[in-house]
């Protein structure tokens, strides 16, 4: 598979790369690697030896806890990479469970192969090092959100961005109920449970996959509530 570079450059890790300069410092030091819709990437607890970007398709990254409830952590897309602020932990091992929903074509970067980049282009460095610190916010704000938010905070919070992403009060969601009771940690009823109460208090509307925010000052403040 040819490397689509304009993919790479997208990568917040590449930043400020020119196109000649990747294409050189990457030569020699990469495989690419391809999946069906549905095929495992990678283990929760299996070592993480290699720096992985996504090239084309999606994956979705899940945790499991002993007892094998399951939480959704996040969805990838091209351009992402997989778990990268774990490549280098002594503990090296993936974090989640990560799962094709798409055909994939993933490619990978040997730890010493990224390590030896790393030491030859210092933009890439800085890049990095500023893309595992962004990480690290966003997992801690994650595990904040899973732990101490109410269903109604986590569903208020997802509603919103929602919103400001589709720039309007109404907007569609591609997720079932039960893929967002994997996002929030809780079980399907109990969201059920939360949707009609907002719906008979009239802060939002549903229809099957269309949403409508009615209340959006108390959207708002069930955001903060936990915060």
């Amino acid at each position: 598979m040819v490397i689509d570079f304009n993919i790479l450059l997208d990568s917040s890790l590449f930043g400020g790369i020119d196109p000649e300069t990747l294409s050189a410092l990457l030569e020699g030091y990469h495989k690419i690697t391809s999946y069906e819709k549905g095929e495992t990437v990678a283990i929760q607890g299996s070592r993480c030896k290699a720096l992985m970007i996504i090239l084309r398709g999606t994956v979705r990254c899940d945790m499991t806890d002993a007892t094998g409830k399951m939480v959704t952590i996040s969805t990838l897309s091209a351009s992402d990479i997989l778990a990268p602020a774990f490549l280098y932990a002594d503990h090296n091992c993936f974090p989640v469970n990560i799962t094709a929903t798409s055909e994939l074509s993933v490619l990978a970067i040997g730890r010493e192969n990224f390590s030896r980049l790393l030491q030859q282009n210092i933009t890439l460095l800085n890049n990095y090092l500023r893309m595992i610190s962004n990480h690290t916010q966003f997992l801690s704000g994650k595990i904040r959100f899973l732990q101490f938010g109410t269903i109604k905070s986590k569903l208020a919070a997802y509603f919103l961005d929602k919103s400001t992403a589709s720039g309007s009060l109404s907007f569609s969601i591609n997720d079932s109920q039960q893929a967002l009771a994997d996002l929030f940690g809780v079980t399907r009823p109990a969201l059920a449970r939360a949707i009609g109460e907002m719906n008979e208090n009239g802060i939002i509307s549903m229809e099957k996959k269309r949403v409508t925010i009615h209340d959006i000052h108390t959207i708002n403040n069930l955001c903060s509530q936990d915060r």
